[in-house]
């Protein structure tokens, strides 16, 4: 019963029915609600779109397993995971997101209460002194009075005949969801924030450890031309280039400390923590953990329901189609009931005689005809909303499945920069070695150990960042995922509490509705 003359013709036939059957039929109607129900969910593309692009290695990304909530546990870093939990716990955006599903829910008990009627009680006391003159003129005698009145009374209660208040409960309910999904949301995106800054702090470390060493080398060799410049083998400029080298190789320390500082501060952030406060957790040096050698990515339905962006998106569809159906009964009858009892006396002791009673209760039935175009425009601007709604649900679907085959690239691709950075590393290192025996033989120059020392600490350089891009390359398709949260995780219990009490209000009084009829 969407069609709106239909509805109208119902009423009509209401004054030729017996009033058993009027009343069912009543019952009948606002069991109906007006305005469309939400489009289905965008079909998710084919699994092979979301694999390993074309010419990349196979076996690195897999649709067969499933990305685990905890993803970051793959690392083995126990350093990392009390990170995790130090984010989940003092992360200020968390907190902020944790608020407004509360409030969010809040909302849905406010939308929910118009479903009943407001049921009040009062007392009141009036003293009531006439005009004077007035009746003196008229040869009565005035006395003030008091008056002394109890009671409660209803509001006007509107019947939701159309069904537009339970579509306003229906759009609250999908907005408080949306809520939800925007801190699971935030959960993925801050453990990701947190596991990446972890990375790029050990990644630092290990770039400072690879420095340190090389530089232990150049310190060996510029004593060693020394001594071969004061036993007059060797000329000053050997010794000149030698010490500058050392010199540039001190110069990059200070670099990365800077960058070091500035990526336990982010991270320090992220857990809502001073860098003071967090410093203890990460000065250690450690090696930069490693990441698993397949991920696992699922299907790509699975990706839809598990995008807490997409699933935010979606309920945001929800409540934008659910607010055209509340908006469009406001063209329809509104059926209302009030009424009131008390106990109105002279004096006080007459508020106990029920003969003082008073009592008034009826229906009323308005219809709406002319509102300036009010309610005609507030339709076409609910209709247009949801239109961009399912727009901006459609393009974050969209962008969720570019994210994800990029994120699959990247970590494809850096599994493979990585395996020939690390023979790129070996050919160096044999090369080095070789390079050395000569030059302490007396074979080769210092150019030519200089030039390989050079080659030496790039690849180690180009090594450690391999390593690195794999790891944030692996944080990166858990994030594209959408992985990182779970309705187990300790930051959603308030989020579930306040949904299951709002559910448990909803339940409550559907029951009641049903019992009454």
């Amino acid at each position: 019963m969407r069609s709106i003359p239909r509805q109208l013709n119902s009423c009509k036939m209401l004054t030729s029915l017996r009033p058993s059957l009027t009343a069912a039929l009543c019952l009948t109607l606002a069991a109906c609600k007006v305005g469309p129900d939400a489009p289905p969910v965008t079909e998710p593309p084919q699994a092979d779109a979301l694999l390993a692009p074309a010419g990349a290695s196979a076996g690195v990304v897999s649709a067969q397993q499933q990305p685990v909530a905890q993803w970051w546990t793959a690392f083995r870093d126990p350093t990392l995971d009390a990170l995790i939990a130090k984010s989940d716990e003092g992360n200020q955006t968390l907190m902020a997101a944790m608020a407004n599903v509360r409030a969010a829910y809040a909302s849905v008990g406010v939308s929910e209460a118009d479903l009943w009627p407001t049921v009040g009680t009062g007392a009141q006391y009036t003293r009531t002194l006439t005009n004077i003159a007035q009746l003196a003129a008229a040869g009565v005698r005035v006395e003030p009075y008091n008056s002394y009145a109890y009671g409660v009374g209803m509001s006007a209660w509107e019947i939701d005949l159309w069904g537009g208040v339970r579509r306003q409960v229906e759009a609250s309910k999908a907005s408080a969801e949306s809520t939800v999904d925007t801190l699971r949301d935030a959960l993925v995106s801050v453990r990701a924030q947190v596991a990446a800054s972890y990375l790029q702090v050990r990644t630092l470390q290990t770039q400072r450890a690879v420095l340190l060493d090389t530089r232990e080398t150049l310190v060996k060799t510029r004593d060693l031309i020394q001594a071969r410049f004061d036993a007059g083998t060797t000329n000053g400029l050997d010794v000149a280039r030698a010490q500058a080298d050392l010199d540039a190789m001190d110069a990059q320390v200070p670099q990365i400390d800077g960058g070091l500082s500035s990526a336990i501060a982010s991270l320090a952030v992220l857990c809502g923590m001073t860098p003071s406060q967090l410093a203890p957790l990460v000065v250690a040096v450690a090696p930069l953990p490693a990441a698993p050698e397949i991920a696992g990515i699922g299907l790509p339905a699975q990706l839809i329901e598990r995008r807490p962006d997409v699933r935010a998106a979606h309920q945001r569809l929800l409540a934008a189609t659910a607010a055209i159906g509340a908006t469009e009964a406001q063209r329809l009858p509104t059926l209302s009931l009030s009424g009131n009892f008390y106990i109105a006396a002279n004096d006080v002791s007459g508020l106990g005689d029920l003969s003082n009673k008073a009592y008034s209760f009826g229906p009323s039935l308005s219809l709406p005809i002319f509102t300036a175009g009010r309610i005609d425009s507030a339709v076409r601007q609910a209709r247009a909303e949801a239109e961009a709604a399912l727009a901006q649900y459609r393009g974050t679907v969209i962008s969720a499945i570019g994210d994800l085959s990029a994120s699959v690239g990247d970590f494809v691709y850096a599994r493979e920069t990585r395996a020939r950075a690390d023979a790129a590393l070996a050919s160096a290192e044999a090369a080095l070695v070789l390079a050395q025996q000569q030059f302490d033989a007396g074979v080769t120059d210092y150019s030519t150990l200089l030039d390989v020392q050079r080659a030496a600490l790039d690849a180690q350089t180009g090594a450690v960042d391999a390593q690195a891009g794999v790891a944030q390359g692996f944080v990166s398709l858990q994030r594209a995922l959408g992985a990182g949260w779970s309705d187990s995780d300790t930051v959603l219990r308030s989020a579930e509490s306040s949904e299951n009490q709002a559910n448990e209000t909803s339940s409550s009084e559907s029951r009641k509705s049903e019992g009454s009829r």
